[in-house]
């Protein structure tokens, strides 16, 4: 459909009907390019956004989000109110993606809940509050990571589709009775790939490093990243629109491609 040699004569199987679509533009969008399939993303023009940081989610979501949820429930504003430091609570804990879609859909879930309160006798205005959140939405589904320290603990950057994130990394010697290396947390390709790396690096220039040369013939090491249940990658060196995207941004999205 996309092939500009065949799309004049389209077949919908379906309907089976012929379309002419050379004169077509399909405009579409996503948060990142690596799930994308290759060819098609091979027959798209790639245009990098960036994407919205956490205020400028707030000012959207008190500005439009939020009288839009009133407005399709039946109420009218001011008749659910969230105060700043809710609503930053609800896009930290529960809507980090790179749009405002899902923010938009857990602002529904608080007003359509407040609308039974207010079926059930409840004053108007409702007034949620940071503390009731658990109750209208849930555990929230992002955590800010405990940051870890000592031995063996390292502090590192990773990009994921909600944006960069930092995050700990820690080593630790399990035994030494066979030589071997572990690597858990829930990370990308790229990542796995840079850590057998840095892992071989390390044990073949020992000596130069000023680290015991014969630690690694019988030593067993566990590398952990133990940030969340996002998956980690790092950036790809060659792709061109990568640097708009791994900005240390909770909220920015990857791409928007045409």
């Amino acid at each position: 459909m996309l092939d500009p040699a065949q799309n004049v004569d389209f077949l919908d199987h379906y309907l089976d009907l012929r379309f002419d679509l050379s004169k077509v533009l399909f405009v579409c969008t996503a948060n990142q390019l690596d799930t994308i399939p290759a060819p098609l993303l091979d027959r798209m023009e790639v245009i990098p956004l960036s994407g919205y940081i956490a205020q400028e989610k707030l000012q959207i979501g008190r500005k439009y989000l939020l009288p839009r949820q009133l407005g399709q429930a039946g109420l009218k504003r001011g008749d659910v109110t969230l105060d700043n430091a809710t609503l930053r609570a609800v896009i930290d804990g529960y809507a980090r993606d790179a749009g405002v879609r899902r923010l938009e859909k857990q602002l529904g879930r608080i007003v359509r809940k407040a609308v039974v309160k207010i079926l059930d006798g409840a004053a108007r205005p409702v007034a949620v509050t940071r503390a009731e959140l658990k109750d209208y939405l849930g555990n929230p589904v992002f955590r800010d990571e405990r940051r870890l320290t000592g031995a063996g603990v390292v502090t590192g950057l990773a990009w994921t589709a909600m944006g960069g994130a930092t995050l700990s990394i820690e080593a630790a010697h399990v035994h030494s009775h066979n030589r071997g290396f572990k690597l858990t947390g829930q990370l990308g390709d790229v990542m796995k790939e840079s850590a057998e790396i840095a892992y071989s690096f390390v044990a073949s220039h020992a000596a130069e490093l000023g680290a015991d040369a014969d630690f690694f013939k019988d030593a067993f090491v566990h590398l952990h990243v133990p940030a969340g249940a996002t998956p980690k990658t790092a950036p790809r060196r060659a792709s061109p629109w990568r640097p708009h995207c791994s900005r240390s941004r909770a909220t920015a999205p990857c791409a928007r491609s045409r």
